[in-house]
């Protein structure tokens, strides 16, 4: 760094002036104050170096110490056993500190009451809402007959919420001379309770749950026919027949279902089939329709004409 220097006064020695001039250097000091402030300066940088230089020291021994008894449960076979006492350790602290459910809010739900769904949860007084374990919670729920899907979530400190989507009653199911109610993808409905629902559409035999949701949308579009029709029979497990209030009974093929009561309907504002005594009504041969007789109308009738 260069010096700061100045001139100096001629040397006024005898005979005159000196024929070289001296050159002095001087560097300047600085003031007292601003030599502390430097100081103070200098001494802070230090301090902060020191913080920062502990503070990796610090981290990088709990790095290690953590690794080696990773590593040391690792050897032992006991590593599940180590993070399972971390976060009991961990959950034990949130519930301690007032982390706890003192709310369930319950949505979609129509034949659970709140109490039913808290109880499925586990979500009883006091417990800790880190410690409620949700997909077990909702693998609960949903093992219930009425619930068809749910959803949980945690809302921070105290409340759980809880979204329910119930199965809705679609038909009354009767097979091996039981009566269940089923939703409109055929699941039973295991709580509720038939008598209840005895106005829903009835379906008989096996399988014939998996299909309800198809005839009853084929009867819906013909409401002529839905109204003398007492039961669907699943035949077979292939094709349906209707059971008529007449006791008739309507015999639909496998192929075209649809087709065949349209053919049916047709007939029925042309010519009334529907109300005439017949034991069947056969549409299983596309385009066309056998009627028969009861055998022992018939014979009556014919004993009349006689």
């Amino acid at each position: 760094m260069p010096t700061i220097g100045r001139a100096g006064p001629g040397d006024s020695s005898k005979g005159g002036r000196s024929g070289q001039q001296r050159k002095t250097t001087k560097r300047t000091k600085p003031k007292a104050g601003a030599r502390a402030s430097n100081w103070f300066a200098a001494q802070m940088r230090q301090a902060r170096l020191r913080v920062v230089n502990a503070l990796r020291l610090a981290a990088a021994a709990v790095v290690v110490i953590l690794g080696g008894v990773i590593a040391v449960y690792a050897v032992m076979g006991r590593l599940d056993e180590a993070g399972g006492a971390l976060l009991a350790s961990a959950e034990n602290r949130l519930t301690h500190a007032g982390y706890v459910v003192s709310w369930v809010d319950v949505v979609g739900a129509h034949r659970l009451s709140a109490a039913d769904v808290a109880q499925l949860v586990g979500a009883e007084p006091g417990t800790g809402l880190v410690e409620l374990d949700l997909a077990e919670a909702q693998r609960n729920l949903e093992a219930h007959s009425w619930v068809e899907s749910a959803e949980l979530v945690r809302l921070w400190p105290d409340r759980l919420v809880v979204r329910l989507v119930e199965r809705e009653p679609f038909a009354l199911w009767q097979n091996q001379g039981q009566h269940k109610v089923v939703d409109r993808s055929g699941v039973v409905i295991e709580a509720a309770d038939p008598i209840s629902f005895a106005d829903l559409p009835r379906i008989v035999g096996p399988g014939a749950n998996e299909g309800a949701a198809t005839i009853v949308a084929l009867l819906d579009a013909h409401p002529e026919i839905d109204e003398r029709t007492t039961h669907a029979l699943f035949v077979g497990e292939r094709r349906w027949s209707l059971r008529l209030s007449s006791g008739g009974e309507v015999l639909l093929p496998e192929a075209d279902p649809a087709s065949a009561l349209v053919l049916l309907a047709g007939m029925h504002r042309a010519r009334g089939v529907l109300d005439y005594d017949a034991q069947i009504l056969d549409l299983r041969n596309p385009g066309e329709m056998v009627m028969r007789p009861w055998p022992d109308r018939a014979a009556e009738a014919a004993g009349r004409g006689a």
